[in-house]
């Protein structure tokens, strides 16, 4: 599309891919059973664990749910099972990502002949080493998740390049791949956020691209049915974008429609050979913050997931205060941006509505808001445009408040002392007050206290 801009691609996904996957943290905490679906999807064609109740067990069947032959869920904590175990979590992320796990075990298995012979204090590392995909399966987990990170990085340097000059499309590129939750949350693990993300980005690109080329506006129907599989608030994705269409692309509602049909004919075939039932249990999160007695409660999640220090966009992300006054302000200048905008409110406030869970478990930073983080780069388009222009001080304070963002999610990938905050002095579950607490934040933990082992 833009000469010589393939040469740059390739270099920024390399540099971004090599980058994450280099970083000497990995967080497979939702995502733990990842690498044995797709295992045992190349091995039997089933997405049930059956095989793995050793590790299972192990893990304290973390995750997991029995689901019997009449489709009857339960989260047990015993190995009592009468039916098979299923990984509670939506089944799209691991399926679309099983090729790439498959592949980056395929290579841990060629390199085991050169690389066997040595040895690492690291269990993870010494897994890898080993040919141990189940000892392996955080960093096989963290190099395809940073696969998904430097190709969604790639889709945003495109984007860009619709509005940008090469160097400018890149460093917007850079700040979404190392100064977010791109690469604190999504470029971890395969979190849910990790492919919804991507297939967010690829939809806004074929929906700016078909101002152009009105007959991509059907191709984005494909990225939005499958993010849905991924992640239940991608029925945002779904409302909004669908409506979207059907507004600016009518002609092409049909092809948009169609190129989602396979995904939710799939999608559902599953559901009901496993569940018996459209949606598995777990698209029945609990939003009772839309509820009116449980108001006031939604509210703390709102300010929680906005500002907090614990979990705030704003407080680990501080460069998005210039994308909301271009939201507020609609500098942006394209017929998608009102819609994007109404997507990032939407999105806020189903977020905050989980009002039992707003600070979103054992993470780090503002994890909820990782699936939209391409929204929020996108908004800062106008400042990058009009750089020449714009005066002195709000030059510095976007640089420096972008860099003051790499630092703080650059913290995400290389200290451990971020994720002992969760547990540290308290469980972040059992005490989400201290999400509040600005004497401690936990962008600023630098150590890890004696009686954790650490100095």
């Amino acid at each position: 599309m833009f000469r010589g801009s393939h040469k740059v691609a390739l270099l920024l996904f390399l540099g971004v891919y090599f980058f994450s996957g280099l970083s000497s943290i990995g967080t497979s905490f939702d995502s733990r059973w990842t690498v044995y679906i797709a295992m045992s999807l190349w091995h039997h064609g089933v997405t049930n664990l059956d095989e793995y109740k050793g590790p299972l067990r192990e893990s304290g069947f973390y995750g997991m749910e029995c689901v019997d032959a009449q489709g009857h869920a339960v989260a047990l904590r015993t190995d009592t099972c009468q039916g098979h175990w299923y990984n509670g979590y939506p089944i799209g992320g691991p399926v679309l990502t099983s090729p790439l796990i498959v592949v980056a075990v395929g290579v841990m298995h060629l390199l085991h002949p050169v690389i066997g012979g040595f040895h690492s204090s690291q269990p993870v590392i010494q897994g890898f080493l080993a040919d141990d995909f189940d000892q392996a399966h955080p960093v096989i987990e963290m190099e395809v998740a940073s696969a998904l990170l430097a190709a969604a990085a790639v889709v945003m340097f495109l984007i860009g390049r619709m509005f940008l000059p090469v160097n400018r499309a890149v460093w917007l590129a850079l700040l979404f791949a190392l100064g977010t939750s791109a690469y604190s949350t999504a470029g971890r693990a395969i979190w849910q956020h990790t492919p919804s993300m991507l297939l967010l980005t690829i939809v806004i690109y074929l929906l700016l691209r078909a101002e152009q080329k009105p007959e991509l506006a059907g191709w984005a129907g494909l990225p939005v049915a499958l993010s849905y599989t991924v992640r239940p608030t991608d029925a945002l994705f779904v409302i909004v974008f669908t409506a979207y269409v059907a507004w600016r692309h009518r002609r092409y509602l049909w092809k948009y429609l169609l190129a989602a049909a396979p995904v939710a004919a799939l999608f559902l075939g599953y559901n009901f050979s496993v569940y018996h039932a459209m949606l598995s249990p777990y698209y029945h999160s609990d939003l009772s913050g839309f509820l009116p007695q449980y108001w006031s409660r939604w509210g703390v999640g709102l300010a929680g997931d906005l500002i907090s220090p614990g979990r705030g966009l704003l407080a680990f992300t501080p460069v998005f205060l210039f994308a909301l006054w271009s939201m507020l302000r609609q500098k942006w200048n394209t017929p998608l941006a009102p819609w994007l905008t109404a997507l990032s409110v939407a999105h806020w406030l189903a977020v905050a509505a989980y009002i039992s869970n707003w600070w979103a478990g054992h993470c780090y930073g503002p994890r909820f808001f990782t699936d939209i983080t391409p929204i929020f780069v996108l908004f800062l388009i106008p400042y990058l445009e009009q750089w020449g222009s714009l005066r002195s001080a709000a030059r510095v304070a976007f640089v420096a408040l972008a860099l003051v963002s790499v630092g703080i999610h650059l913290r995400g990938g290389w200290s451990l002392a971020v994720y002992r905050w969760n547990v540290d002095p308290a469980n972040i579950d059992q005490h989400p007050e201290r999400n509040w607490d600005w004497s401690d934040p936990q962008f600023l933990r630098f150590r890890i206290s004696a009686a954790n082992g650490r100095e």
